[in-house]
């Protein structure tokens, strides 16, 4: 009895869902009945039997018990401690950032002070563009 494509993946389905669930009664009747029935199922169901029995045995040589509670208690450590080049760079960024901002602040109450104190440029033209106050300023001496 030749099995239709339709049919044949949902027995397909069966057979996969057999090795990790229970069927049901009918289901598992269906099942047998198909693999009494075709070579190509039966080959099938010793291929993956054959595939999950390696990995099985790979998996018990390759990690011994509690491998994944290990690697977790790792990862927990590496984030709590940062390395010293990590530190170092926070510092420094810390440290860089104040410095900026700070020295912007008084790089512009430099300007300011030398505009107003220095009556180099008139305070009428200062919020100008006019070519006496571009020459004045090209000129300033900030320190």
């Amino acid at each position: 009895m030749k099995i239709s494509g339709k049919t044949h993946k949902k027995i397909l389905r069966l057979l996969y869902r057999s090795f990790d669930t229970d069927l049901s009664e009918r289901e598992q009747q269906r099942l047998d009945e198909a693999l009494e029935q075709s070579k190509d199922l039966r080959e099938e169901r010793d291929l993956l039997l054959a595939r999950r029995q390696a990995v099985a045995d790979s998996a018990v040589k390759s990690f011994r018990p509690y491998f994944a509670d290990r690697v977790m208690s790792q990862i927990a450590a590496m984030g709590d401690k940062k390395d010293t080049q990590e530190s170092f760079y926070d510092a420094l960024l810390f440290v860089f950032r104040r410095l900026a901002v700070v020295g912007t602040l008084v790089m512009i109450g430099l300007i300011f002070f030398n505009v107003i104190k220095g009556h180099i440029i008139p305070v009428d033209e200062i919020f100008f563009a006019s070519d006496l106050a571009l020459e004045e300023i090209l000129n300033l001496p900030i320190f």
